[in-house]
């Protein structure tokens, strides 16, 4: 009995230490990680001599914290690209979600010839490089006069954003009880009723999801409006901030400013992180094991 005691005891030894390990090694790894970021943090509120100084020994901000960076960042260049990718983030979030659910409601619960062979197309295409539709994308939209405008990035989320965003919401709709659907169309509903009025509805967690990676997206995007926007008023916010802190426009700019503008970038997706956390693990779960 004696025995047996010790070797618990040394078993729980062994355990808890493991835990402590494995805790500082992940604390360690945050901090590292996090690092670059704290440092932008404590730059946005430097003054100017001190955001041009050696970050190893200035890491903090040694005198009053300079809170008008925030304001000189917020002008009037920064509002012009924030309205430009505000105006497309409001359209995306409409119109992709209820594109990819009403496609992938077709695939689901709709029966036409060469169903399994549209969808094969389509889920297809997500195995293309990006950048190798890019040089026929460009060529047609300035032929159709849509560089330096909203249209590039609008029109195309018509069609369902993309075919993930399809494939997720038509493994949601799959786990949706098809005796829903077979009711109301013997109750005389028509399929765009069942859509709109029972599996819509019912949609909404994985469509969440969606609207989450369709603001990410867009918030985030900077290869697009490189390719398609070339006028500085039509710039969206990546790539505006881009263009005027490393490019010609903003030589003589200090860092603590560009700092500030890029915590002003970060936090819109990190309160989206932390809001909607749960819904972003729940859509990866559902969309991949459900149906």
């Amino acid at each position: 009995m004696r025995g047996s005691g010790i070797k618990k005891t040394r078993r729980n030894g062994k355990r808890i230490l493991g835990t402590a390990v494995t805790v500082a090694a992940l604390v360690v790894l945050s901090l590292i990680f996090m690092l670059p970021f704290l440092y932008m943090f404590f730059m946005s509120f430097m003054t100017n001599l001190e955001s041009v100084g050696n970050p190893v020994t200035v890491f903090l901000p040694q005198g009053e914290w300079q809170f008008v960076n925030y304001v000189n960042a917020l002008d009037e260049d920064f509002l012009t690209y924030l309205g430009n990718t505000l105006l497309i983030i409001a359209v995306n979030l409409v119109t992709v979600p209820l594109a990819a659910s009403f496609c992938a409601f077709g695939f689901c619960r709709c029966q036409f010839k060469g169903k399994e062979f549209c969808f094969a197309v389509v889920l297809s295409t997500m195995m293309l490089p990006a950048m190798a539709v890019q040089i026929p994308l460009y060529v047609l939209y300035v032929r159709m006069q849509w560089v330096n405008t909203p249209l590039p990035f609008i029109v195309p989320a018509i069609f369902g954003g993309g075919a993930m965003n399809i494939f997720l919401a038509r493994q949601y709709m799959r786990s949706i009880p098809a005796s829903l659907d077979e009711a109301a169309t013997i109750d005389g509903a028509s399929r765009f009723r069942v859509f709109f009025n029972i599996y819509l509805p019912l949609s909404v967690p994985i469509l969440i999801f969606i609207m989450i990676g369709v603001f990410n997206g867009t918030w985030n995007d900077f290869m697009g409006p490189l390719m398609y926007l070339r006028k500085p008023e039509t710039y969206t916010l990546a790539l505006g901030v881009f263009m005027k802190y490393a490019g010609r426009l903003s030589e003589d700019s200090f860092p603590n400013v560009q700092m500030a503008t890029g915590v002003l970038m970060i936090i819109p997706s990190a309160v989206i992180f932390f809001i909607f956390q749960k819904q972003l693990i729940d859509g990866v779960a559902i969309g991949g094991v459900k149906g």
